[in-house]
């Protein structure tokens, strides 16, 4: 995550680290996770100001990175008249892959996303997501990713069905606490068995569907916004 000259082309955008030195950067994600969407999906978040941000980019950021070869990610948008240059170009979201912390974290990655509100619905999300796939199936081999979102959350919803993900329905998310329920998907050719992947087999018999899955449970990341 050091690196910062790394970054994932896209038509449109480039995907780079997020870097704690930056102060740009922490002012980035100060500001996306204080949108009314962010807000409205997650809840009120801790990230309010730029020292406490440098903090979650030193620490849980740059830990994912170490422990999986992946985490959360910056995704800008191109500058026309310098498109391939990372210093000009517009930070508009983040999107991630995940897994946690051993033991229990789930086999598969799962993807997570968020834009600021005012790049919403121009396919950007999307395109963020399917760079950040095509690169970690390329250069690390990850083919099986997981989509988990609150039920409430339809936008999440339709990113992924967008990016051609299975709908399996509601599972319990023991991960991350005992009363915890997600909406499931699954990447195109995995298993619709997702106990494979250490997911509960059957969905909730029974289960209060939350209207929200807390900041902690969604990791940070998970899909807050649409397209």
């Amino acid at each position: 995550m050091s690196d910062p000259t790394f970054k994932i082309e896209t038509p449109r955008l480039l995907i780079s680290y997020l870097q704690p030195d930056l102060d740009s950067h922490c002012d980035f994600l100060v500001a996306l996770y204080n949108t009314p969407e962010f807000i409205a999906n997650e809840g009120k978040t801790p990230i309010t100001t730029r020292d406490v941000a440098r903090r979650r980019l030193e620490g849980r950021f740059r830990a994912e990175h170490a422990r999986n070869g992946y985490g959360t990610y910056l995704f800008s948008l191109r500058n026309p008249a310098n498109p391939d240059d990372l210093a000009s170009a517009t930070p508009i979201g983040t999107v991630s892959l995940m897994r946690g912390d051993e033991p229990g974290s789930y086999t598969a990655p799962d993807l997570g996303f968020a834009i600021l509100s005012e790049y919403m619905k121009k396919g950007y999300t999307k395109e963020a997501a399917q760079g950040l796939m095509d690169y970690v199936e390329r250069a690390q081999g990850v083919k099986d990713i997981l989509g988990l979102h609150a039920p409430a959350n339809k936008a999440s919803g339709a990113v992924f069905r967008s990016l051609g993900f299975v709908d399996v329905g509601l599972r319990q998310l023991l991960v991350f606490g005992p009363d915890v329920v997600g909406q499931v998907w699954i990447k195109k050719g995995m298993s619709e068995d997702v106990s494979v992947y250490g997911l509960p087999k059957e969905a909730p018999a029974a289960v209060a569907v939350p209207e929200k899955i807390a900041e902690e449970v969604v990791k940070e990341s998970v899909g807050a916004v649409a397209a």
